[in-house]
């Protein structure tokens, strides 16, 4: 059982804000409430992931490494957030480090729990998932149009593909059928 202020933190979520309030409670039920002191790896690049964490204080940090000991960071997070997001429904290990850039305060869902939701209260799991997608295609389209912004400006200096190639690029990669 998490505390009141963490159920009202991960409750008001707005990357929950479509999920009914019935299924937020059902997957607060679930949840796992843990804290973590700053520079805490919450994460590990490379290592099997287990868990779906909900950020609802705090700040982390994405980062992988690059080679020769050389971190690069991706992205900072701040809550209301999730991540574990692409390994936890799949098994493969995350692409990225996630490190408590400050204390943090979190939620988890381990796979046991999810089963257990996905078993006893379905419609909570697929509002879940559904939010879950929701957040992923947001960051597609941050991805999208940053690397969008940087063809612009490098094809300005250089010699790489035109903004209008990278349209191409992208229509050829979504639009053709294998």
């Amino acid at each position: 059982m998490i505390d009141s202020e963490a159920l009202k933190r991960f409750i008001s979520a707005p990357w929950l804000a479509d999920v009914p309030l019935e299924c937020k409670h059902a997957i607060a039920a679930v949840l796992v409430e843990t804290r973590a002191k700053a520079g805490s790896v919450l994460l590990e690049q490379g290592q099997p992931n287990d868990h779906l964490t909900f950020l609802i204080e705090g700040q982390v940090d994405l980062d992988r490494a690059i080679g020769h000991g050389r971190r690069e960071l991706i992205t900072e997070l701040t809550a209301p957030a999730v991540f574990g997001t692409t390994s936890f429904f799949q098994p493969k290990p995350p692409t990225a480090t996630v490190r408590a850039a400050s204390d943090v305060w979190m939620l988890t869902l381990y796979h046991p729990a999810h089963e257990l939701l996905r078993q006893e209260n379905p419609r909570a799991a697929e509002s879940l998932a559904v939010a879950i997608v929701r957040v992923l295609s947001e960051r597609f389209d941050l991805i999208d149009r940053l690397f969008s912004d940087f063809i612009k400006h490098e094809t300005k200096t250089s010699d790489h593909p035109t903004p209008s190639e990278w349209s191409d690029f992208r229509a050829r990669l979504f639009d053709e059928r294998a």
